[in-house]
C-alpha cells in the first residue's frame, strides 16, 4: 500500500502544479467561500462518515499523515493560503481512506478527477465512469514524468 500511496502523491502534486499557475488571493478567497457552502461542504461531510474512524495499519496511517503534510507544505509554498492548504489536505486524507479500504464513492472519485483535471474542487466537480484506482493508474502510467 505505500507504493500505492507514492504513486498517488507523485500524481495528485503534479496535477496541482498546473492548477496553481493562475491563482491569485481573490481566487482563493472565492474558492474558499464556495467550499464553505452547503452543496459541497455537506456532500463533503456525508463522503466522510463511511470511512470516518475506519482501522488502518501504523505504517499505512503514517504515510498518509506524511502525505497530508507534504501536500499542505506543498499548496502552503504555492498560494500563501493555510485555509487552502488545509482543505487540500483534508481531501487527500479523504481520497486516501477510501483508496486504502478499496471502496468506491462516486462523488470522491469526482473530488480526486476534479483535481486531476487541474482543477481545484469547489462547487460542481468534473464528472468521470473511472474508478479511484483506474484514475490514479492511468495517470501514473501516461505520465512519463513519474
Amino acid at each position: 500500500m505505500i507504493q500505492e500511496l507514492n504513486i498517488f502523491e507523485a500524481v495528485f502534486k503534479d496535477a496541482l502544479k498546473t492548477a496553481f499557475i493562475h491563482v491569485d488571493t481573490e481566487y482563493i478567497d472565492d474558492l474558499l467561500d464556495k467550499r464553505d457552502l452547503p452543496e459541497f461542504s455537506d456532500v463533503w461531510m456525508k463522503a466522510y462518515q463511511p470511512v470516518e474512524g475506519k482501522e488502518i495499519t501504523t505504517e499505512t496511517e503514517d504515510k498518509i499523515n506524511d502525505l497530508r503534510k507534504d501536500i499542505f507544505v506543498f499548496v502552503f509554498r504555492s498560494t500563501g493560503s493555510s485555509d487552502l492548504s488545509a482543505y487540500i489536505s483534508d481531501d487527500v486524507g479523504l481520497i486516501c481512506a477510501y483508496y486504502i479500504h478499496n471502496i468506491e464513492n462516486k462523488w470522491v472519485t469526482d473530488l480526486l478527477y476534479t483535481y486531476l483535471t487541474h482543477q481545484i474542487p469547489h462547487g460542481e466537480l468534473m464528472k468521470t465512469d473511472q474508478t479511484i484506482k483506474e484514475l490514479i493508474n492511468s495517470y501514473h502510467f501516461n505520465d512519463e514524468k513519474l
